[in-house]
């Protein structure tokens, strides 16, 4: 059965890449150094099944050795089936190809979707998750409107999933925002459970260690925009864990510290954020 493509575009885009030998003989090594711009198309489409370990395996980059079940995420994102996108590398299937072996074969190399964790707080996932919120909020002396939020029944909170490898380019990330608030309006028009009040959305960040006010870099770029929006945030580190999905010679230097920052966004606000995302990320 082919895989259902969704509306966001496919994204044609220049990568810069770069890789080095590490040979002892340096003429050799300077030989294997490369720079040079590749072409590569992508496709979003609905999660499946044969997305699961995709998935999962970039909920880890997010919430490394948190105490969630993240295979239960993984099966909630794949279950919302009106709501979220998975991005995958464009291809031309042969004749004899069969596309639920090429799907189980090409990588997920991006996710983004929403999770309404008020309206399923009673999944252990979803406890899981909030109860991290509340404790790292608490531990670093966050804004305590976070636990307000969380635990007011009345109003819903969608946890804003949002992450891909890191060679992604974040112009990417511009589609496929668009796409889901898209479809998080039709839902509302259905009477669905996503008429949100906030969107709670945890980012990659970093700073030089030992420098608390030092500037905070997002290792996806387009958060820093969403943070314009955001009303309060906060942050804590996660540098025991072990980041290994922030690689760099600023991480083998030991130069930078790895941090989770939390931001709340309210919902009338996430249509500006993407706005500002697309005036300085979109493609032309």
């Amino acid at each position: 059965m082919a895989s259902k493509k969704k509306r966001v575009e496919d994204l044609d885009t220049s990568e810069q890449m770069s890789d080095q030998s590490d040979g002892e003989d340096m003429e050799d090594q300077a030989e294997m150094e490369v720079n040079e711009e590749i072409q590569v198309d992508f496709e979003a489409r609905i999660p499946e099944g044969s997305d699961f370990h995709g998935i999962r395996t970039l909920l880890q980059q997010l919430f490394l050795k948190a105490n969630i079940d993240l295979s239960a995420l993984a099966d909630i994102i794949i279950s919302q089936g009106q709501v979220g996108s998975v991005v995958k590398q464009s291809y031309v299937p042969e004749e004899d190809d069969d596309d639920e072996e090429m799907a189980e074969d090409d990588p997920v190399l991006a996710v983004t979707s929403v999770i309404n964790i008020t309206d399923k707080k009673d999944l252990e996932c979803v406890k899981q998750v909030r109860s991290m919120l509340i404790d790292q909020c608490q531990k670093c002396g966050g804004d305590p409107k976070f636990s307000k939020v969380l635990n007011d029944s009345d109003h819903h909170v969608g946890l804003l999933v949002s992450e891909r490898y890191i060679n992604i380019p974040p112009q990417l990330s511009v589609p496929m925002f668009d796409s889901l608030l898209k479809e998080v309006e039709k839902c509302q028009a259905k009477q669905m459970k996503y008429d949100f009040a906030y969107y709670i959305l945890l980012c990659k960040t970093y700073r030089q260690k030992g420098q608390k006010n030092s500037p905070l870099f997002f290792t996806n770029a387009e958060e820093e925009y969403l943070q314009e929006v955001s009303e309060a945030l906060f942050q804590y580190s996660v540098q025991t864990e072990r980041d290994t999905v922030v690689t760099g010679t600023w991480d083998a230097e030991d130069q930078f510290e790895a941090f989770r920052t939390v931001l709340l966004i309210p919902a009338d606000k996430i249509k500006q954020g993407l706005d500002k995302i697309k005036s300085e990320l979109a493609t032309t």
